[in-house]
């Protein structure tokens, strides 16, 4: 008898332990849900109503908060409120007149949400975030850069403050 047959185990146990192996996998990976970082906030996401308001920049914060939260509603169990404001500060100056060629845009978000029923405050913060744009010579594209920029800028914004809210929602 060779000492390789001696070590090698017999076919049908090479396949019962595949099998044991397999089937322990499997039971493990039963109990496995991929599931979003906040839970299944699909009901209390769907019961925020944002409040309405007045500039470009709140505009494209709410609009994104509103796709997000699940569509427009009219009677939630919380409410939004929100208050936006945007900023264009230079940060590379050059060129002959020492103009700047680059800039950054920074939007902040100021939120409340607040239970409809009861008016309590459930969470609060402010939030921000930050573009960064070429300024170039034209002053048509100066004006449509700085607004890209912001639009960049008030959707990263309507991010965080979507997470903060679903941080706090009951599950």
């Amino acid at each position: 008898m060779l000492s390789s047959e001696v070590m090698r185990p017999a076919r049908s146990t090479r396949l019962s332990i595949r099998f044991a192996a397999l089937t322990l996998g499997a039971a493990l990976l039963a109990g496995c849900q991929a599931q979003p970082l906040y839970g299944n906030l699909s009901g209390q996401e769907r019961s925020i109503t944002v409040s309405r308001v007045d500039s470009r920049i709140e505009q494209v914060v709410r609009n994104e908060l509103v796709l997000g939260f699940g569509g427009e509603q009219s009677a939630g169990a919380y409410t939004l409120d929100l208050t936006a404001s945007a900023s264009i500060s230079g940060i590379l100056p050059g060129g002959v007149d020492n103009e700047f060629s680059a800039a950054r845009a920074t939007v902040t978000a100021s939120y409340v949400l607040k239970a409809t029923g009861t008016g309590e405050t459930i969470k609060s913060g402010v939030r921000s975030a930050e573009a960064q744009l070429d300024l170039p010579s034209q002053s048509v594209a100066q004006q449509r850069a700085m607004l890209e920029a912001e639009t960049r800028a008030a959707r990263a914004v309507a991010a965080l403050v979507r997470a903060d809210v679903a941080s706090v929602l009951p599950r």
